[in-house]
């Protein structure tokens, strides 16, 4: 249910403390932006194209774990309670209207095991790294530490393990308005993402 920041929620004990022992899944923390509904059908059908065009052996990633990564707060065994609401905290200081996301094209990101297969729009989402930067702002201010490593690049996974391919323009591109942004306990293990709480951008 989306609470629009307010913290009714039932985030329970994490799976260590109520068993002693560490889970088997990690919970990995983090915001992120969620497609409609109908935006993740539509990216699930391009998976499903371009895994028949590709010959790509992996699955495509459920409509229903769609989403756009937008800041990683962290990984843990059992879900940690006093980040998650400082997290919270934080992100309910943020302050910015909503937006369109636009991705123009399909591309191979990265490489190592994974291989993600993901929408991408080179130079656009100028809003959404403006979101990026405000959390990154916000989570400083809370306690925690500036996020280093890779810049942040907006773009929505379609698929794992696949190969590398040339870069594939899309005849529509795949837009929606971004109204919102979650924080998120993916399961790790378990293909299952807890959505914890919304906060809502403002018209």
């Amino acid at each position: 249910m989306k609470n629009n920041g307010q913290l009714s929620l039932n985030l329970g004990q994490p799976e260590s403390r109520r068993s002693g022992t560490a889970p088997a899944h990690v919970d990995a923390l983090y915001f992120a932006i969620l497609p409609d509904p109908e935006i993740a059908a539509r990216s699930l059908e391009l998976a499903g194209d371009f895994r028949r065009q590709y010959g790509f052996g992996a699955k495509p990633r459920r409509a229903d774990l769609s989403h756009i990564s937008l800041y990683e707060v962290g990984s843990f065994h059992g879900l940690p309670e006093e980040a998650a609401f400082a997290a919270m905290q934080a992100a309910s200081t943020v302050r910015m209207r909503s937006f369109q996301a636009v991705f123009d094209r399909a591309v191979s990101f990265g490489g190592g095991d994974n291989r993600p297969l993901v929408l991408w729009n080179k130079d656009g989402n100028a809003e959404m790294r403006a979101l990026y930067r405000e959390l990154d702002d916000a989570m400083q201010l809370t306690g925690f530490a500036r996020h280093k490593g890779r810049p942040f690049e907006p773009h929505m996974t379609l698929l794992y393990r696949g190969h590398l391919i040339p870069e594939v323009m899309l005849e529509t591109p795949i837009t929606w308005t971004v109204r919102d942004f979650v924080l998120i306990n993916s399961l790790q293990g378990l293909s299952r993402h807890d959505h914890l709480c919304y906060w809502r951008l403002s018209d």
